[in-house]
């Protein structure tokens, strides 16, 4: 009878959560359209692509293996081609940065490759070396080509990599495919790592506002008084909230892999269950915050900087854990979104590596029990509420 009475009790809470969400629409704001305005702004402008990047060519000869070189670059999605009449005019618009690079093809260039000794000036504008990085890469790419449609014709060609000036002639053609992503785009590298960034922002923030706010409205002494338990009162609040944010969070998923045409090469439902699993560890972070700090703001604040801060920098969605200091790392493999994070990556593009998934679905589950602890935080409203009970006449 005792349980029956519990679970009608926790039933009859959660209705008054969904009550007061419904008479919030920031909540719904919040669970909806927040992942969805956010997955649209970075999918769409978050890109470690580059495309008609500006580019002169500068032409110190009119031969055919120059003209094919020119043509080329031009015929390249990744360049606009920009053709001047000089080397210095070609300098003066990098000094402005008005084009990123210049590929400059000297007198006597078809002469000389004849002769196993064919060079190609690239210089980059460098203040970005991330972006000057890529368009060596895309020039020294583009060049093998050109090679190659030389070789057809009969030409003798060496092919030079330009990327630090000093190459040594290459006679070997480097034939590369990429496993996982054979769309080459950045795009399916960062959606999947953006849906776990997006599940902690939500879920934290909206734990973080839950029982704080109850303690601001003075409401949290109410329901003390009621015969609902503090794990009843807490466990209401978190199932609400979290079919909350799982509706949303899933709706902004599920539309991330239609707009953005990203394969689910592993099971989809091992997919779902990292998801669910990983969203009860950000809303109960949330929850904890919210019922330790008893402020609304600031358990917002530290909401964002325990949680949405670390699964953004220090879990391996922008940058490869691996290449960092020992410390940072980590520090980084001591929060659950590098984990969740690694674990969507491989589920989404390759699929497979089912001990590594394994292992870091245990690791997931550990940080759980901070939802345990959080019931006895609200205990201290049930201490008021009895001595206000003892103190009545």
């Amino acid at each position: 009878m005792s349980r029956f009475e519990s679970l009608r009790r926790l039933v009859a809470l959660v209705r008054k959560e969904a009550r007061q969400m419904r008479r919030d629409p920031s909540v719904i704001v919040v669970s909806f359209f927040l992942p969805l305005v956010l997955l649209l702004l970075f999918g769409y402008g978050l890109s470690m692509d580059l495309k008609d990047v500006p580019v002169a060519v500068v032409l110190g000869e009119s031969s055919p293996q120059a003209q094919n070189v020119a043509e080329r670059i031009d015929a390249s999605p990744y360049f606009r081609s920009i053709p001047t009449a000089s080397r210095e005019a070609a300098e003066r618009l990098l000094a402005a940065r008005r084009i990123e690079a210049i590929v400059d093809i000297p007198p006597g260039f078809e002469r000389d490759a004849a002769q196993g000794k064919g060079e190609i000036g690239l210089v980059v504008h460098g203040v970005d070396a991330n972006s000057a990085t890529i368009i060596r890469t895309y020039v020294a790419a583009t060049l093998q080509i050109a090679a190659a449609k030389n070789a057809e014709r009969g030409a003798t060609v060496t092919t030079v990599a330009a990327t630090s000036g000093n190459d040594a002639p290459s006679a070997v053609r480097l034939l590369s495919r990429a496993w996982f992503n054979e769309a080459n785009t950045s795009t399916w590298y960062l959606v999947p790592g953006l849906t776990i960034v997006l599940m902690t922002l939500v879920s934290s923030f909206l734990g973080s506002v839950v029982i704080a706010r109850e303690w601001e409205r003075g409401t949290m002494e109410a329901l003390a008084l009621t015969p609902a338990s503090p794990f009843e009162i807490l466990a209401s609040k978190f199932l609400a909230y979290f079919a909350l944010a799982t509706a949303g969070e899933g709706t902004a998923i599920l539309t991330s892999i239609v707009l953005f045409d990203v394969p689910v090469r592993g099971s989809g439902w091992v997919l779902t269950g990292v998801f669910l699993l990983y969203n009860v560890w950000a809303l109960a972070f949330g929850l904890f915050l919210s019922a330790a700090l008893k402020r609304q703001f600031v358990a917002m604040q530290m909401a964002v900087i325990g949680s949405y801060l670390p699964a953004l920098i220090l879990s391996g969605f922008i940058f490869d854990l691996r290449s960092v200091p020992d410390w940072i790392s980590a520090v980084g493999h001591l929060m659950p979104p590098t984990y969740a994070m690694e674990t969507v990556k491989i589920l989404f593009l390759s699929g497979g590596a089912n001990d590594v998934v394994l292992e870091n679905v245990l690791i997931l589950g550990g940080p759980i029990d901070v939802a345990c602890s959080s019931p006895q935080i609200p205990a201290s409203a049930s201490a008021r509420a009895q001595r206000a009970r003892d103190a009545a006449p």
